[in-house]
């Protein structure tokens, strides 16, 4: 019986140790990777965003704030339009500073509705890479379009 107790207790503590040195080991967020010198990527979506050409497209502001060597930036948009949806992509390249900055992407409809003043879903993500790490983030908001 007491060597049962034992085992277990000798167990627990293997598992505690573990699993600490597992969270002291693991990646953190984007922000201690930038602190220590790796890739650090963020992007968030901004409201409002501003209709173009009688709702062809939407200006989606966005905050990035990035060290890679190189970023993209993905943007779509998606809005309610009467029984059906309006939808549409767009993307930029970003000079990453390492300071946040802030930029717009052009959202183009890519059917036959059209954007209009009210609100949407807007998802963005961001892709770099530095001399030896890629990786993205994302962020999805609901917003605001307006003339």
């Amino acid at each position: 019986m007491r060597t049962r107790l034992r085992t277990k207790v000798a167990a627990a503590v293997v598992a505690i140790v573990v699993g600490g040195v597992l969270a002291l080991f693991a990646t953190g967020g984007p922000a201690v990777a930038f602190f220590s010198g790796g890739l650090f990527l963020n992007v968030q979506v901004e409201s409002p965003a501003t209709l173009v050409a009688r709702g062809a497209a939407v200006d989606v502001p966005l905050e990035v704030t990035c060290n890679a060597s190189f970023a993209d930036v993905f943007v779509t948009v998606t809005q309610k339009a009467g029984s059906g949806v309006a939808q549409g992509s767009g993307s930029t390249s970003v000079g990453c500073t390492g300071s946040g900055q802030q930029i717009r992407v052009r959202v183009r409809t890519s059917g036959a509705k059209t954007f209009k003043q009210g609100t949407a879903v807007a998802d963005a993500e961001i892709f770099g890479c530095n001399q030896t790490t890629c990786g993205s983030e994302t962020d999805s908001e609901v917003i605001t379009i307006q003339k």
